[in-house]
């Protein structure tokens, strides 16, 4: 039960120009929207079943635009279009647009890219099908139709029924948007992205014809920002990689494999594929990949090779099974009888190494070395494809790398074979600049296919699946960028005198940064968590030395606050207050501070016929939840202070508001002073 609750849960200048540059974008984007608007109407917004688009889309809108915002969810694509035309919801997203459904509804401009998928038992392309299915009432009909017309289409009609479409070979694959991604992928099948192989276009958000034209306008705006775009894009990535792990480590589960063993991995010690460090740790390209595999699956990884092991030692013990995997195997038809692999996750280029000016463009092909003595590793497939390349020639064998490129230097050898980025990360740790070269004149003769290896056995052939499966998860271009590129000596001088030339510009933007850091944490700290409005702390800032006697001062204290928590927790009361908040926000035209719990303070130049209407709107509200079924009659009690006669201090206009607000708890509705002391009683509501 444990197990399954755990399967369940270079360069300092560019990070600097990045991370300032991400602050200045998400500013101008903010610059770009105008300011909130602020509704009470709460909008309905269609959707289906971990339509994640939508709601990543539309709760950024709810926020910048202050929107209360109910999601609605409908079965099928179909019943959403149906819902937004007959006016049962206001919004839906992920629409293409078509002059048919133009007639339907308001298009906005388009805001994302729909993320489609073909669900499948096995990995296939398109071109190669005969039936697939295709959700109801979408584009992909068309589509496909149009690219593939020989494919058979089957339509249908929800999650359940694409399942079962599958399951009796009625289709070889079904068609369907991000939303089917997790309970297909959960259901054991294979989801292949197919944004690359059908010219699918970008959608839109729809609302009822004729309905919502502003708001929409101002939604467009907003989802068009370089903010929104990207929370949009990190979003889903995030999505679809979490979803994947979680189907991949139920299929661990599902494999019978004993998670609790650890796996025994061996790393051979070459260059840019595994580095081992002084602290016992790993890295490179195949360390990388293999280990962040193991994370994904879940698995339990241990490192069981040391730095001086040999490749012949290491690959003898994967054979006769006394390790689980191997790093790196270059895959060759001959070793498939011993070893399950993974699928290629890297292709580096074999080259020859020669010293400076050793015989230049003398041979262009590797056969026309029979004079030459050549240097590989022992039992490395090199050995294998040379002895192929070279048959009856006699080669020098060396147990390491390290070996080999002394070999080399010391003029024992005049070849030595190493792919492309072995020899520049050789290049880029010596000490000195080493007097070797690729022969260029011959050039890349092979390209390796670089895997992993696993035994020929049961808990292999379950593991090389798995580990495929894992491997395509991972950014593994990314880590071998990260590792495998060139030495440019004149890149690196330039970017030198780039930096010293910037570094003035660099300090002036980090001086920046720092002043818009400090401006936001001063802003966090006078402005109250929950309301967005400000706090007790703001208010005692700017009125330290007192208020003017033409200030009018409210203070408002919501009746019967304690029994709403109590009843209905405190969840729902501090929605009440966000409510409040709100309406104050739209109301007041001055400024409001929320000073602790249920009380808040109003501050402005008001005269009485301005102020009537003002408190009437401010005074009682309903507070409507329709997920709870509630409705709350919200009764405020009202404190003024107006008309001083001379200037005072905050702390004496407080304590009389705070008196006139004890009055309006215990007066009726309506009930006035008609003397016009200095402070008055208007129209307090009445409690139970």
């Amino acid at each position: 039960m444990m197990l399954t609750s755990q399967y369940n849960n270079i360069n300092v200048m560019v990070r600097a120009f990045r991370l300032i540059g991400l602050l200045w974008l998400a500013t101008a984007a903010q610059s770009v929207i105008s300011a909130p608007i602020i509704n009470a109407k709460t909008y309905r917004v269609a959707t289906e079943a971990d339509d994640v688009v939508t709601r990543i889309l539309f709760d950024a809108i709810a926020y910048q635009f202050r929107l209360e915002i109910d999601y609605v969810n409908y079965p099928s694509f179909d019943a959403i279009l149906i819902a937004i035309e007959q006016g049962e919801s206001d919004f839906a997203a992920n629409v293409t647009y078509t002059e048919q459904r133009a007639q339907r509804f308001d298009f906005s401009s388009p805001t994302n890219i729909e993320y489609t998928y073909a669900f499948s038992h096995s990995n296939v392309q398109l071109p190669d099908l005969a039936r697939v299915g295709v959700p109801k009432g979408t584009i992909y009909g068309e589509l496909i139709a149009a690219y593939f017309p020989h494919i058979i289409q089957v339509e249908y009609d929800g999650a359940r029924r694409a399942k079962e479409l599958l399951s009796t070979a009625e289709v070889d694959v079904v068609v369907d948007a991000i939303n089917q991604l997790k309970p297909m992928l959960m259901a054991g099948l294979d989801a292949q992205l197919l944004n690359d192989q059908l010219p699918i276009q970008p959608v839109a958000i729809v609302t009822p014809k004729g309905h919502n034209t502003l708001l929409l306008n101002k939604i467009q705006e907003y989802v068009h920002s370089a903010s929104v775009q990207k929370l949009l894009r990190e979003s889903v990535q995030k999505y679809q990689f979490d979803i994947r792990k979680q189907a991949l480590r139920q299929s661990v589960i599902d494999s019978g494999l004993n998670v609790q063993r650890p796996l025994k991995v061996k790393l051979e010690n070459i260059s840019q594929f595994a580095q081992y460090q002084h602290d016992g740790k790993v890295k490179g390209i195949n360390a990388d990949i293999v280990f962040k595999a193991c994370d994904i699956l879940l698995l339990k990884c241990e490192l069981a090779s040391q730095p001086d092991e040999t490749w012949e030692s290491m690959y003898a013990d994967l054979v006769n099974k006394r390790i689980d995997i191997l790093v790196p195997v270059t895959v060759s038809q001959q070793r498939k009888s011993d070893v399950y692999f993974s699928d290629t996750y890297y292709q580096p280029e074999a080259v020859l190494i020669k010293r400076e000016n050793y015989k230049d463009n003398v041979y262009s092909n590797v056969s026309e070395l029979i004079v030459e003595r050549i240097g590989v590793i022992k039992e490395d497939f090199f050995e294998e494809l040379l002895g192929k390349m070279l048959p009856n020639k006699v080669l020098h064998v060396y147990k390491t790398q390290n070996e080999l490129v002394k070999a080399l230097l010391g003029k024992e050898v005049d070849y030595i074979v190493l792919n492309r980025a072995n020899f520049n990360q050789i290049l880029r740790e010596a000490d000195n600049l080493l007097p070797l070269e690729e022969d260029l004149f011959i050039g890349s003769f092979y390209s390796s296919e670089i895997a992993m290896g696993f035994p020929k056995n049961s808990m292999g052939a379950s593991l090389a699946p798995l580990f495929t499966r894992a491997i395509k998860m991972i950014d593994t271009q990314k880590i071998i960028n990260t590792y495998d590129y060139q030495p440019n000596w004149r890149a690196t001088l330039a970017a030198e005198k780039t930096f010293s030339r910037h570094t003035q510009w660099l300090f002036t933007l980090v001086f920046g940064f720092l002043l818009v850091v400090a401006f936001y944490l001063h802003s966090q700290s006078v402005t109250d968590n929950l309301t967005k409005l400000r706090n007790r702390r703001a208010l005692y800032r700017r009125y330290s030395r007192g208020l003017n006697s033409d200030l009018t001062l409210i203070y408002l204290d919501v009746n019967n606050f304690k029994p709403i928590n109590d009843n209905y927790g405190h969840e729902v009361g501090d929605e009440v207050l966000k409510v409040l908040a709100s309406r104050i926000d739209s109301i007041w035209r001055g400024r409001s501070y929320r000073i602790g719990g249920d009380e808040f303070i109003l501050i402005g130049q008001y005269s009485d016929e301005e102020l009537e209407p003002v408190l009437m709107k401010l005074e009682s509200f309903t507070y409507s939840d329709s997920a709870r079924n509630l409705n709350i009659k919200v009764n405020v009690a009202v404190g003024v202070s107006n008309y001083r006669d001379h200037f005072m201090s905050l702390e004496e206009v407080l304590h009389q508001t705070d008196i006139a607000m004890y009055q309006s708890k215990h007066h009726r509705s309506g009930q006035r002073d008609n003397t016009k002391p200095l402070l008055k009683i208007i129209r307090s509501s009445n409690k139970s």
